[in-house]
């Protein structure tokens, strides 16, 4: 038996959602037994997987330690091959010895070891986090920026620390004929289409894409921003672009869902995500990238945290510095007028994609580390 346990996983959507869920899923295609601890209320859904998945719902302090006795029940009665947790949140509340515990590590959980306060609340977290990850006989690291960040802010050693860039899933879900057409109809024939999949917020940098259109629209005046997401800046981005003018090129389309997202992405020539860290928030990897990569798409990032993990400079897409505006319009543009290089710089991405990040080939990177980390059972 391999067990999950994680608060985040699906009908929830997010990045680490998808890639809870998506492990789960690929575990269990191997024939793996698989047991996923999660949180959140009992779906009906739940029933229709090909894996256990047992709910816990009460106020969070508690359901923490609700899960780890229930834990550690399930290792002492049963033969457990590994136990994957989503952060070093999962496994704060573990009283038991297991040595094969793997703890996921993605970057935005981590405080940078400048902002140690040792007489407060800051210093208490770092504490709590190294504890945790104490418990684990391995951390996998999203990119060389989190294992980095590990390393210096919360003095790990480095030999426990992997890297494996998160696994995503190729969506085969039947496309409803209406979603197609939903879709074409907000493009309506606008050339070039630029898309951002991402939660508004500051970090995630829309508003550099935003003024490199202000600043190129005359030369593409039918160009098209889709965003699509939703968060607490969507209003200072809508104010924005009316400040700029260019509201007129942009659509804000909310969350929407995988078939909606696939069909977007398969209409879209440029996807565009150019974030900046924000106090302690920061672009750990950036799986978006990988998914746009999967449909051909050619990606404008920056060099911010992870994200130079997760696209190669001018052989997937063009990394900008992080904040520079000047290099996000002329790489903007770039992407725009040069046809052949953003075929080139699709078609590598998209070979890229599939060749490293399903999970069909992924999965076996998680299972190396679970055989290559301790051994026997729990105490």
């Amino acid at each position: 038996m391999i067990i999950i346990t994680t608060q985040c996983f699906a009908p929830k959507i997010g990045g680490i959602e998808s890639l809870m869920t998506g492990m789960a899923e690929a575990l269990s295609n191997l024939g793996k037994e698989v047991l996923v601890l999660a949180d959140g209320p009992t779906q009906k859904s739940d029933n229709d997987q090909n894996y256990k998945i047992k709910r816990f719902n009460i106020w969070k302090p508690i359901r923490r330690i609700q899960k780890a006795r229930y834990l550690k029940k399930i290792v002492h009665t049963n033969k457990v091959e590994a136990i994957f947790a989503d952060s070093w949140k999962s496994i704060e509340s573990i009283n038991f010895t297991f040595n094969r515990i793997i703890v996921l590590a993605h970057g935005t959980e981590i405080p940078k070891k400048e902002c140690k306060n040792f007489n407060g609340i800051k210093n208490y977290k770092f504490k709590r986090i190294r504890r945790s990850y104490n418990k684990a006989y391995s951390v996998i690291a999203n990119s060389n920026y989190t294992k980095d960040l590990i390393i210096d802010s919360l003095d790990i050693d480095e030999s426990k620390i992997r890297i494996i860039h998160p696994g995503i899933d190729l969506y085969e879900t039947k496309i409803k004929d209406d979603e197609v057409i939903e879709i074409r109809n907000l493009v309506n024939q606008k050339k070039p289409v630029i898309v951002t999949l991402a939660r508004l917020e500051e970090r995630k940098g829309h508003k550099f894409i935003i003024k490199a259109i202000s600043e190129i629209i005359h030369k593409f005046p039918n160009l098209l921003y889709v965003i699509a997401g939703s968060g607490p800046y969507e209003k200072n981005l809508r104010d924005y672009a009316r400040k700029l003018n260019i509201n007129k090129n942009i659509i804000f389309l909310g969350w929407i869902t995988e078939p909606e997202k696939s069909i977007l992405l398969d209409l879209s020539d440029v996807f565009a995500m150019t974030p900046i860290e924000v106090g302690q928030s920061v672009e750990g990897f950036g799986m978006v990238y990988i998914d746009a990569a999967f449909h051909g798409l050619p990606s404008l990032g920056s060099d911010s945290g992870g994200i130079s993990d997760a696209i190669i400079n001018n052989e997937t897409g063009l990394l900008c510095s992080s904040g520079n505006q000047n290099e996000i319009t002329k790489n903007l543009e770039k992407l725009l007028t040069d046809k052949e290089l953003c075929l080139k710089l699709g078609r590598r991405g998209k070979e890229l994609a599939f060749e490293k990040y399903t999970w069909k080939n992924k999965i076996n990177e998680y299972l190396d580390v679970s055989t290559k980390f301790g051994s026997g059972r729990g105490i």
